[in-house]
């Protein structure tokens, strides 16, 4: 009985973590400045890719919504229940193979998505998420995800609150 309400609960949290990813997108589309800065004209698609990413802070006890996030809100309150929720930054750039997208998270904190492949032999994106602090590398990881698909992340922080991550590319 005790394995089936593990599974269940895991069940829900990965639901939630897709809710979540895909409602963020939709955030990111609404109201993400685009750059194309860097970017030739025409759509060179063997070279290029759409990176997003965004970082949300997630604080135990809050009570506070950012209006950006409104329309994932339910998500979030599933995967993280009684936080409040600020947007710190999200971005969106058309890059190529060894340019990064760089999203200011405030306090010192910064987190860079960097372009590794447009496509690997599986027909996966390879993006590299790096989370820094006062230039000082805090986290990272290599993430290989199908395009559009968006990759999720959670990092705890030293103060009790969560970072929630996500990047992506199409």
């Amino acid at each position: 009985m005790a394995v089936g309400r593990r599974y269940s609960r895991r069940f829900g949290i990965e639901l939630a973590l897709a809710l979540f990813v895909f409602g963020g997108l939709a955030v990111l589309i609404s109201g993400v400045h685009v750059s194309r800065a860097g970017v030739k004209g025409g759509h060179d698609d063997d070279r290029a890719r759409q990176v997003t990413v965004f970082g949300v802070l997630a604080t135990p006890g809050g009570k506070t919504l950012d209006p950006r996030l409104s329309n994932i809100h339910k998500q979030l309150d599933k995967l993280l229940p009684k936080n409040g929720f600020r947007l710190l930054d999200a971005r969106s750039e058309r890059i190529v193979d060894g340019e990064d997208v760089t999203c200011n998270l405030g306090n010192g904190y910064t987190l860079t998505t960097s372009l590794v492949k447009t496509l690997d032999e599986n027909g996966k994106v390879e993006l590299r998420c790096e989370l820094f602090h006062e230039k000082t590398s805090e986290f990272s990881t290599l993430v290989k995800t199908p395009p559009t698909q968006p990759f999720f992340c959670q990092r705890a922080l030293d103060d009790g609150s969560q970072l929630l991550i996500s990047v992506g590319a199409r």
